[in-house]
């Protein structure tokens, strides 16, 4: 998530820096030896992983995490030891971090949308308030320290624009067009995108004001390497004028290449070795079965995607499966390949587990027609359609309310997307059948506060369109819960599952949980299991006669059936019920 490259104070060697992110487990701080290509891996004291990273004059490491609570860790490197942990209030991620010329370090967060100080000598933590006073804006990301006597931020995503914090007054100040947001800093220059056109703007660091003039190559840093295949790749500088960075799972350094200026730089070929340490367990985020012999399933972040035999007990984890940052939301086998739906990009990615892997080449898996930038998170997951086509239903970018359905043809691969189905809502769940999808939708957004809206169910007729709507009462929100079963449809609405009849285009049932219900999964024709919480649930569809079932080891996020069995993931751990389920 984060890269700086240090001299280690416990050796005299340079190293490059990593921190990860391990959902629902613990994160680490991960060292790699320039050189020699060994690795070393810290374990944080809390929190699944970071953002913010911050090199304090080859003394200390301060860290930054996310989410949930935001800690900041500070990393003793001669000595390897953790300092006392300091929490901000009401903060839930460190979004990026940087030393100051004052030689403190800044930190953006979300959700107060806010610059943090800390202070190295004193290890005290300071809210220096709110970057933007649209309380709509969540998000303070990212932030620079090179600009001397100021900490530059980007802020959003209601609206969008950047500030200046005065170091020596205290004071934030505007600068730019609205809308405009800072692509990178130096001591001498700022540049930022323009919002409205997207043309580059160069300002002076040390007044702020616009510059006119073009700017000479040589001042233009080089923070990215263009790989043969069109991808842009973040860069570290290294001592001896090399390069570092890291793509996915995997990390790479190479010589600097001759030429470069802004949007134009050389190509480079890069060899791609795996970080040098063991990975963390990472929460699985979604299950699937191919209906033979092996489970599939995603990781909670990274991209990455793995299959287990439930027989043997062995297990593959992959590399990550697209270009995009983030992690696969939908996994569905169709004609023995996956097809897979993935946040940030808004990526449909198709992968065959017959053929040798070359992500790198856009081979296999091969990532195909995005529907972003205005879709970016398929928060309704995927499901096979009523016409064998792999169905998706998405939320919004960033700062924007609303969602829509994408359907690829699994033979063609063609990408078909619908926008907005229901208006500024996102698709919140997807379930199929024979004839049609069904989903729900909610308030939810990426970058904006969740809205309190009349949730609503729909179906959707291949080939058709949206052919009925149900409004939810406006206490009851639904969730990712849904699921298609002997001619019913069961949703997750609060502490309740509402029973959908597909021929009345009714509901006709309520039945009553302790928990909302974050996930459903159909056991047979007539049965719906249903988690929720930390507990289990069985519904009889045609009756809405609810079942508490056992007390769950955590709150579960993805289930599935295979083979007969219902296998269940708590954060990092993959479980199943040991028992047939009966047929009808």
């Amino acid at each position: 998530m984060a890269t700086m490259v240090i001299t280690d104070p416990l050796d005299g060697r340079e190293k490059l820096v990593l921190s990860n992110y391990a959902m629902g487990e613990t994160g680490s701080i991960l060292f790699i030896d320039t050189e020699s290509g060994e690795g070393e891996s810290i374990k944080l004291p809390k929190g699944p992983g970071a953002w913010g990273l911050v090199n304090w004059h080859n003394e200390k490491l301060v860290v930054g995490t996310c989410v949930d609570q935001a800690y900041l860790h500070v990393l003793d490197l001669r000595a390897r030891k953790w300092s006392e942990t300091l929490e901000p209030q009401g903060e839930a991620y460190f979004w990026g971090m940087t030393l100051g010329s004052d030689g403190k370090v800044y930190g953006g967060t979300y959700p107060g949308c806010s610059l943090l100080q800390y202070d190295p000598v004193n290890h005290t933590l300071n809210n220096l308030g709110k970057v933007s006073a649209n309380t709509g804006n969540q998000y303070s990301r990212p932030v620079w320290g090179e600009a001397p006597g100021y900490i530059l931020v980007n802020y959003g995503f209601d609206t969008c624009g950047m500030k200046a914090y005065r170091i020596e007054s205290g004071e934030f100040v505007d600068f730019g067009a609205p809308g405009s947001q800072i692509k990178w800093v130096t001591s001498e220059l700022i540049c930022a995108e323009n919002g409205d056109n997207g043309r580059l703007i160069y300002y002076d660091a040390a007044t702020l004001q616009p510059l006119t003039e073009t700017i000479p190559a040589q001042l233009i840093p080089r923070l990215t390497v263009t790989l043969p295949n069109g991808q842009s790749i973040p860069v570290r500088q290294l001592a001896d004028n090399r390069l570092a960075g890291v793509r996915g799972q995997e990390y790479f350094i190479v010589a600097t290449p001759e030429h470069h200026s802004e949007g134009n730089e050389d190509t480079v070929v890069v060899v791609l070795k795996p970080i040098p340490v063991e990975a963390p367990p990472t929460a699985i985020f979604t299950l699937q079965s191919d209906g033979k012999e092996l489970l599939w399933g995603s990781s909670g972040f990274g991209q990455t995607i793995f299959s287990f035999d439930p027989v043997g007990g062995t297990f593959w984890n992959s590399p990550s499966v697209c270009d995009a940052g983030g992690e696969v939301y939908g996994v569905q086998f169709i004609r023995d390949c996956l097809f897979l739906s993935s946040y940030v990009g808004g990526d449909h990615v198709v992968y065959d587990p017959a053929k040798p892997w070359d992500q790198l080449n856009n081979l296999n898996p091969q990532t195909l027609r995005s529907v972003g930038p205005e879709l970016i998170r398929p928060e309704g997951r995927s499901v096979i359609g009523p016409d064998g086509g792999f169905w998706t239903g998405w939320s919004a970018k960033y700062g924007v309310y609303g969602g829509g359905l994408s359907r690829v043809d699994p033979v063609t691969f063609e990408v078909e997307c619908w926008l907005d189905p229901v208006p500024q809502q996102q698709i919140a769940g997807v379930a199929s059948d024979d004839k049609f999808i069904y989903f729900t939708t909610n308030g939810g957004a990426s970058g904006l506060p969740h809205r309190a809206v009349p949730c609503r169910f729909g179906i959707w007729a291949p080939g058709k369109g949206l052919v009925h709507e149900e409004i939810f009462p406006e206490e009851q929100e639904a969730g990712n819960a849904i699921v298609a079963l002997g001619g019913k449809v069961a949703c997750g609405v609060g502490a309740r599952i509402c029973i959908f009849d597909r021929e009345s285009r009714s509901f006709i049932h309520t039945a009553s949980v302790e928990n909302s219900c974050q996930w459903l999964v159909a056991i047979d024709s007539q049965t719906a299991g249903a988690f929720c919480g930390d507990q289990y649930w069985e519904v009889d569809v045609d009756t809405g006669v609810s079942r508490f079932v056992c007390t769950l080891p955590g709150f579960v996020r993805a289930a599935v059936i295979h083979s007969g069995k219902l296998y269940f993931a708590v954060n990092a751990d993959l479980y199943v019920f040991h028992r047939l389920i009966p047929k009808r």
